[in-house]
């Protein structure tokens, strides 16, 4: 991705425009408008979108819908498709979208709201960046003489997905005959009872119906993210569109989207198999990230990379981004309280708790972002196209669930707290590899953001 995402909307719609592009480069994005005509020299362009948006609000795409569906068609199925996501915005509650729904990555129905559309930009523009850090990832491990695994693709529909849901249940007879046949759906009383659930089994979304405020939804919410294995699960919200335009936080938190009541089967369906098939996807990705990692690349003690694949991965990174402008973040995180635990436990038991650690930051980094042991104590973490303001925040919940993190060692029968010290670096267009490690080592976390 050369520089900042860039976003090609679909549809000219003169009373929105100017806030969408507002919004979008508030939110970090570039932005291009145009009709259908003017947008096919922005698809063959040197500088192609990440993503594209289809107005259906805009006047073309109210006379004819179906030539903006034909477009979605037709992009899915030309080489553009494996880094370029489609996003039907502004679309009407009653139009026929189940077919159209093979062709799209996102679908946002009725009024458009420019946060949520940013909101959602930032989910379908790290897919990209997952992407491309993988081809980085498996080139670096190719000069270990290693090879790459298959290629995948986004699945093309979800039929078995399990979906669990919380909140208000005078409406779960509604939310069942909208997802049945699609999904096998579990409910939930309680956020405590949510919680169990969810520690105890695997998910593919939660969904969280309203019945009057958000905020309590909100918290929840964060509360699941502080639970490593569930740090991308898709979390919903079913909320009247005017709770929604009172909490425009809800686009700014751990809830990954919000559907405005009233909805229709086919809405709730088709939003919930998009944002499943996202996750889906993203989660294999990230496996073929761990099937990358090899013996050669490998640290012992963690399963991290190693030292020296992690240097020379930021030097491939350091040039790209010099090449593109696209920025990334490098984090360090080093156990504090490592002398204590060693006179507690002794060093080979010390170890062991090294490695979990290790197993712990493997855990909650995203799938592109890289961990690497660089020294005994002392971790990395490269963070691709991610400034440091939104790393710092990545690298504060690491730090977070580490801290209320009980490890263990055989042999010793209370539990072990580690706490971390952390600092960051934004990478800078006169940086070296070296330069830019140095820096990371010695910048102080909220300094840095």
């Amino acid at each position: 991705m050369q520089g900042p995402a860039r976003i090609l909307i679909v549809g000219k719609d003169t009373g929105n425009d100017k806030k969408m592009a507002k919004v979008l480069a508030e939110g970090g994005f570039e932005c291009a408008m145009g009709d259908i005509a003017q947008s096919a020299a922005e698809l063959c362009g040197s500088r192609r979108p990440d993503v594209v948006i289809l107005n259906m609000q805009s006047a073309p795409a109210r006379k004819a819908p179906d030539t903006f569906l034909a477009l979605a068609k037709t992009l899915k199925a030309s080489p553009l498709s494996s880094r370029l996501r489609i996003m039907l915005v502004g679309t009407d509650k009653n139009m026929e979208l189940a077919d159209a729904a093979a062709d799209i990555d996102d679908l946002l129905i009725g009024p458009v709201n420019p946060a949520q559309i940013c909101h959602r930009l930032c989910s379908l523009v790290r897919l990209n960046t997952m992407h491309e850090e993988l081809v980085r990832r498996l080139n670096t491990s190719a000069k270990y003489g290693l090879d790459a695994p298959a290629a995948i693709s986004p699945p093309s529909h979800i039929d078995n997905a399990t979906v669990l849901v919380l909140g208000d249940p005078t409406q779960f007879a509604m939310i069942e005959h909208s997802l049945a046949k699609h999904a096998t759906l579990i409910g939930a009383l309680s956020e405590g009872t949510a919680l169990d659930y969810l520690t105890r089994r695997d998910f593919d979304a939660v969904l969280i119906n309203a019945a009057a405020a958000i905020e309590p939804h909100i918290d929840f919410a964060k509360v699941v993210r502080g639970h490593s294995r569930l740090f991308n699960l898709p979390i919903v919200v079913l909320a009247d569109r005017d709770e929604l335009e009172k909490c425009p936080q809800v686009f700014e938190s751990d809830i990954t989207d919000a559907i405005a009541k009233p909805y229709s089967r086919d809405e709730l369906r088709i939003r919930i198999n998009l944002l499943v098939r996202e996750s889906r996807f993203r989660n294999s990705l990230k496996k073929i990230y761990q099937q990358a990692k090899h013996i050669a690349t490998s640290d012992a003690l963690t399963g991290l990379y190693s030292r020296g694949f992690a240097l020379e991965h930021i030097t491939t990174m350091v040039k790209d981004a010099q090449r593109t402008s696209q920025g990334f973040s490098l984090a360090n995180l080093s156990i504090a309280n490592m002398a204590e635990i060693n006179e507690t436990l002794g060093y080979a038991s010390a170890d062991r708790i090294i490695r979990q650690v290790g197993e712990v930051i493997g855990l909650l980094i995203r799938g592109e972002d890289m961990a690497a042991r660089y020294s005994g104590t002392e971790f990395i973490l490269a963070l691709p196209d991610t400034p440091a303001e939104r790393a710092q925040k990545a690298v504060l919940r690491i730090k977070g669930v580490v801290a209320h993190t009980e490890f263990a060692v055989e042999g010793h029968h209370a539990p072990i707290s580690v706490r971390l010290d952390t600092h960051l670096a934004g990478f800078r267009q006169v940086d070296t590899a070296e330069s830019l490690i140095k820096r990371s080592r010695s910048v102080d976390l909220r300094a840095a953001a």
